[in-house]
Parts: C-alpha cells; sequence; structure tokens
C-alpha cells in the first residue's frame, strides 16, 4: 500500500492517481500513452467482421463490438461516454470505457482518447486531442470536430479497432 501525499488516502501499489482525492501520486511510475510511429497507423485499416446480425439492440442502445473480445460493450443511458482508458483497472470507473482490458496502452489508446455523443438521436464522435489519432472508416479525424456514425462504422484508436452499431 502507499499512502496519498495530498489527502493520506492508501491505495495500492502501482497507482497513477488517488481515487479519494485525485492527486498524483509520487511513487507511481508514469504510464504514458504510448505514442506510435505514424507510418504505422496507416496502413492499419482492415474490415473487420459484421456482426450485426447477432446483435439486437434496444432503442437507446450502442454496442461497441471489438474483434476478438467475447462479448460486445453495451452503452446506455448517458449523452456522453469517454472513451480511453482508465485510471484504476481493478476499480473501474463510469466516467471513461476503459479499453485496458483490450491492450488500450499498448495499441496507443490515450486516457481520454474520444468522445461518443447522443444528440438528437444521431451519434457524435469526437477525437479529444488523442496521441494517436481516432480513424473513422480509414480516415483520421480532426481534434475536437464531431463526426457523425452510421451504424456499422469502424472506428480505430491508435491500433485498437471496433464496429460501433447504435439504435437511437
Amino acid at each position: 500500500m502507499i499512502t496519498c501525499p495530498n489527502c493520506q488516502h492508501s491505495e495500492y501499489e502501482g497507482e497513477i492517481l488517488c481515487t479519494k482525492c485525485g492527486a498524483r501520486l509520487m511513487s507511481a511510475p508514469q504510464l504514458d500513452t504510448q505514442a506510435l510511429n505514424t507510418q504505422e497507423l496507416l496502413p492499419l485499416t482492415q474490415p473487420l467482421p459484421s456482426t450485426e446480425s447477432a446483435l439486437s439492440l434496444q432503442v437507446g442502445q450502442i454496442a461497441l463490438v471489438l474483434l476478438g473480445a467475447p462479448q460486445p460493450i453495451i452503452l446506455e443511458g448517458r449523452e456522453e461516454y469517454i472513451l480511453g482508458r482508465g485510471t484504476n483497472p481493478e476499480q473501474p470507473t463510469e466516467e471513461v470505457i476503459d479499453f485496458n482490458r483490450y491492450g488500450g496502452r499498448e495499441r496507443g489508446v490515450s486516457r481520454q482518447h474520444a468522445s461518443l455523443q447522443v444528440a438528437y438521436r444521431e451519434l457524435l464522435l469526437v477525437d479529444m486531442q488523442s496521441t494517436n489519432g481516432t480513424w473513422v472508416n480509414g480516415k483520421l479525424l480532426t481534434p475536437h470536430q464531431p463526426l457523425h456514425l452510421a451504424d456499422g462504422d469502424e472506428v480505430r484508436l491508435g491500433k485498437l479497432s471496433l464496429r460501433v452499431y447504435f439504435k437511437l
């Protein structure tokens, strides 16, 4: 266990931020997003298998389907979802859809990589100035510029590919 220098809260070894006050823990290693070679990212877009027929979404649900993942990630009930990496894999939070368990750090996913926003029965994707970029159907997004998603679009966060299905 380590002690937060700010509030004296006990945290597990290896934690980066205090879960109580949010202060950086001095003994924690710096685990920044791994910057990838841009030349590696350009040719990565590969078609993911379509699973649309296997999904039966309810109105208001969004499904994130990752290649090789046993189940889709189902989102519902919020107007915005932050896609990225959480600070503590053992204590997931609702603030960030955590891709650590899918190799997010190794695949270049930033802590707050992109935002999915539900607006007027449409789904928008916004790159949040990520280190390795956000791609939709092979096209690199401009940071902070919303893009309307279509059901079944392929999204890539760094090297992490997924398909987005929704019923709004």
